[in-house]
């Protein structure tokens, strides 16, 4: 040990003279001692069911800096594992590629029947878990699917206890339904310029929003620049907005106190092929509605 040598001559010199000595005593020569050969370095994914604590992530970006431990699901938490599987392709799969895409169309699949309904309409999001180029290299092909309880903005986690098994079906307690916005400069008529948070609450406390539908953008590039999406998206989640009413379009548009606001679709979104965006009426902030819209009609706002 800690010999350096420049020739083979030497080392069977060496080699030679340690086979003429004999073994000290109380000892057999075996250096392992018995031990076992120790195992080769693994990947081992969470088990589907199991909880996970930390972060940080955000709803469809890739969690490359999250810190994730497991713990019970009665405790503190933010991921729930909802399954696993194998990644496609020969090298570890980019956020924007087709093996990406796969794997979270899968994922959301799994994490729609865990919770009993659509979860673009409530509170959820998934959490997906692509192997990194470390764990690809030493053999890892696993990805992981798990589910986050959505915060006030919809697209951080919220730290929580128990199960989201089902969490919409029956009563549903995590269904996207009134929220209320908080945002940067009024227009004289009361409404924000932008938002800044989207409080879900229940629709019998103060609200100036609520929620009524998800609308899919059909497959193609990226909407070039934000005028272009919001165009795009702000007509379609009209149209959903009018008939959540029970209005047509033009007797919505002819209402001076219900606007359309929507919220999701950003282009990291798009890329894992979700086009989903969340669509919501809007009152003015200047009063606060207490119950829900839906089927109001021509009536005037509740007060």
């Amino acid at each position: 040990m800690g010999l350096r040598t420049k020739g083979l001559p030497f080392l069977v010199a060496v080699a030679l003279a340690a086979a003429a000595c004999s073994a000290p005593a109380h000892t057999d020569r075996d250096l392992t001692n018995g031990w076992a050969m120790l195992p080769s370095a693994a990947f081992r994914p969470p088990a589907v069911g199991q909880c996970l604590a930390g972060g940080p992530f955000s709803a469809f970006e890739q969690p490359d800096r999250a810190v994730l431990t497991e713990t019970a699901c009665t405790g503190p938490h933010t991921v729930e594992v909802v399954a696993t599987g194998a990644a496609d392709g020969t090298e570890p799969p980019a956020w924007d590629s087709d093996p990406a895409r796969a794997a979270y169309a899968a994922c959301s699949q799994k994490v729609t029947e865990y919770v009993g309904g659509d979860w673009h309409a409530g509170r959820l999001f998934p959490f997906l878990a692509l192997p990194r180029p470390a764990a690809w290299k030493g053999g890892a092909r696993t990805y992981v699917c798990g589910l986050a309880e959505a915060s006030d903005d919809l697209f951080a986690p919220r730290e929580r206890t128990g199960s989201l098994a089902d969490s919409l079906k029956g009563a549903a307690p995590l269904a996207l339904t009134c929220v209320d916005l908080d945002g940067g400069d009024l227009t004289p008529e009361g409404f924000y310029t932008s938002v800044d948070a989207v409080t879900p609450v229940g629709c019998a406390e103060d609200h100036d929003t609520e929620f009524v539908g998800v609308w899919t953008a059909p497959a193609g590039p990226f909407p070039a620049g934000p005028k272009a999406l919001n165009a795009t998206v702000s007509k379609a989640c009209f149209t959903l907005v009018a008939g959540f009413l029970g209005l047509s379009e033009t007797q919505l548009y002819e209402r001076k106190d219900v606007y359309t606001f929507w919220d999701g679709l950003t282009q990291s979104q798009w890329q894992l092929g979700d086009r989903v965006a969340h669509c919501f009426l809007n009152v003015s902030t200047a009063r606060s509605l207490h119950r829900s819209l839906k089927g109001l009609g021509a009536q005037p706002l509740p007060a």
